[in-house]
Parts: C-alpha cells; structure tokens; sequence
C-alpha cells in the first residue's frame, strides 16, 4: 500500500531514521532533507554541482559505494534511485541578478536551500510542499524554489509569476528498505526485486528530461514566464555555489572529498 507525500506522519528529514527504526519498512527519501543525520547522502544535493543530466547521473554513481557504506549504519539498503529535473525559483517579479534575491520570503525543502538564503539574503523557510499554497495565500512567502514539475503539481501560476531557471540542484530520491525487512525475503525474491529495481532506477533517471519539458510547456501554457540565466547572473550563482559546497565539504569529510575530486578529474572542472 502505498502512502503518499506524509500521510503516515513522518516528514522528509525523519524518513532516514524512521527506516532505520523499523517504523517504515520502506521509503522514498529526498537526499538532501536528511543532511542532519547523514551529511553524506546531500552530496548530489550540493548547490550547483551538477549541470546536466550526465553529470546527474556521474555524481551519483561516483558516490553509490559511499551511499551505501553510509546507509549501512542506518540499517538499510537502497533497492532505486530517481531524479528530480533542476530546480529554479519561482517568484512573483522576474529575477535578473543576484541582488534581486535579497528580500525574497523563499520556501526551500533542505539544507541547501537554507544555506543559499543565507548567502543571497533570501529569507528562507524549509516546510512541507504540501504548506505552501497557504502560505502563499496568507503572504507569509513570495517565492519558492523548486521543479517544474512540481510547480506544475502546485499549479503555481495561480499564485506567482516568473519561473528562474537558476538549475541550483537536481535532487536524487532513493528509495530504501529496512534491512531486517529485506532480510526476511528469500534470496530468489530478492533477485526478483531487484530486477525490477535496476529496470525502475533507468526508467526514472531517463524520464526526468522529459518530465521537465513537459513541465514547462505547461507552466508557460497557464501564463507563468519561463526565464533563463544570463552569462553574468550565471558567474553570480557559482560564485555562491562554490563557496557553499567548500564550506559544507568541510564538514562531510574525506569521502565526500574524494568523490568530488574523481567527479572533477571526469568533468574537467
């Protein structure tokens, strides 16, 4: 039975340890949400790390024997992956520059957004997705930042404007199963699970692109304008991404390090 967004009472950041106290047997959790408990697992949450579907999909199998190295402590296991199309900031006057930002009253979902409101002088606020809409209507925010496909999914044209493809991250959700409930299977359904697993895990990664074009004929359908990032603005938020990432390497340690350092010698950065 599935249980949609958190209808059984756990939000995103509890997720990882709710799994790993058998209170859920299995769950799809959002990477960079749960940065508290695993400050590993945000690494393909990083603010501006990725920029294209293929360094996506590098980054996170450059860090899959870490992840799950990290998730053994947790007492889980990762059956799948899924990736979210890169996240803009949606707002209710266009957004030209960096010091546009400043003032914002920004929904954010995780660390990282947190720590780019910080940076820009966002006023951001980590809540539910499912929050928003009131909060909107109630002016308590005047933007948030998230996917075109969940602009869509909160039909945001009913409350805000401009859509800024600023790309800050593309989110990875794994999906993980308690490893005493895994355990419990037998060994020939567990290769039957993972089969499915591995086929799901392509199947998603490789729907992300469409999902986002989709998503944005339909934003700009409803009367929301779409924006793109000039070169300059550009420089602005990497100039703020590198700071960002520099600082929370310090804190996820040697092998977050050591990823990114494979990660640059593939990409050239």
């Amino acid at each position: 039975v599935l249980h949609p967004g958190s209808s059984l009472g756990f939000k995103g950041p509890e997720l990882l340890r709710a799994v790993a106290d058998g209170q859920l047997s299995i769950a799809e959790i959002p990477t960079g949400m749960v940065e508290g408990d695993a400050p590993m697992l945000a690494l393909t949450a990083q603010p501006f790390i990725s920029t294209n579907a293929f360094e996506q999909r590098l980054l996170y199998q450059l860090a899959k024997p870490v992840y799950k190295k990290t998730l053994q402590r947790f007492k889980q296991v990762t059956l799948y992956t899924s990736v979210w199309p890169f996240s803009g900031i949606y707002t209710q006057r266009p957004i030209a520059k960096l010091a546009d930002l400043k003032g914002l009253k920004m929904r954010v979902y995780d660390g990282t957004g947190l720590a780019f409101g910080k940076a820009t002088g966002v006023a951001a606020r980590k809540m539910p997705f499912s929050e928003v809409y009131p909060a909107m209507k109630a002016g308590l925010l005047d933007s948030m930042y998230t996917s075109s496909v969940s602009g869509v999914d909160a039909k945001s044209w009913e409350v805000l404007k401009y859509f800024t493809r600023i790309n800050i991250l593309g989110p990875v959700n794994m999906v993980n199963v308690n490893l005493d409930a895994w355990n419990k299977l037998s060994p020939q359904v567990q290769e039957q699970v993972l089969d499915v697993a591995v086929a799901m895990e392509d199947e998603m990664w490789n729907l992300a692109g469409d999902m986002d074009r989709s998503s944005l004929k339909t934003l700009e359908e409803n009367g929301l304008k779409v924006l793109d990032v000039d070169k300059n603005f550009r420089a602005e938020l990497d100039k703020v991404g590198a700071d960002l990432r520099s600082a929370w390497f310090k804190k996820a340690g040697a092998d977050a390090v050591a990823v990114l350092k494979q990660y640059n010698q593939i990409t050239g950065r």
